[in-house]
């Protein structure tokens, strides 16, 4: 997909941060291109471009060009593991937590784009993203 996803750490409200050695250690693990990493990941299923500060301490990371199973698992791991919220362009619901604790910490614009899916894997969240399908609504039929 050729839109922008992003991910990012708030606090509060406010944006906080979180260490960049966190992002480099998921992006970078499947990955089978380092030379242009940070700025491009490749895996062996896709991959993504990725717009991050070269700072220690960062508070969000996008992502352009982006896709695979493997891809979708980092983003998850990375958004899980900070307490970030991952959001895109979309004229439907347009954020995703991997935790329901996170959303009060949410600047409210940013809020007002939810209610937002929330998401325990990276086919969810690909799903979510790619195709507004909530994973609560699939568990529900499933039963």
């Amino acid at each position: 997909m050729s839109f922008a996803i992003y991910l990012q750490y708030f606090r509060n409200g406010e944006t906080a941060t979180f260490k960049r050695a966190v992002f480099e250690q998921i992006f970078g693990r499947h990955a089978i291109d380092l030379d242009s990493f940070p700025k491009r990941v490749v895996y062996a299923d896709g991959g993504a471009e990725i717009y991050v500060d070269a700072d220690e301490d960062i508070d969000g990371v996008t992502f352009n060009r982006c896709g695979g199973d493997t891809f979708f698992a980092a983003l998850l791991e990375l958004a899980d593991q900070t307490k970030s919220v991952v959001y895109w362009p979309d004229e439907g619901r347009q954020l995703a937590v991997t935790d329901p604790e996170i959303l009060p910490h949410l600047p409210p614009e940013l809020a007002a784009l939810g209610p937002a899916f929330i998401v325990k894997s990276g086919k969810e969240l690909e799903e979510a993203i790619c195709h507004q399908i909530d994973p609560a609504d699939a568990k529900s039929t499933d039963d």
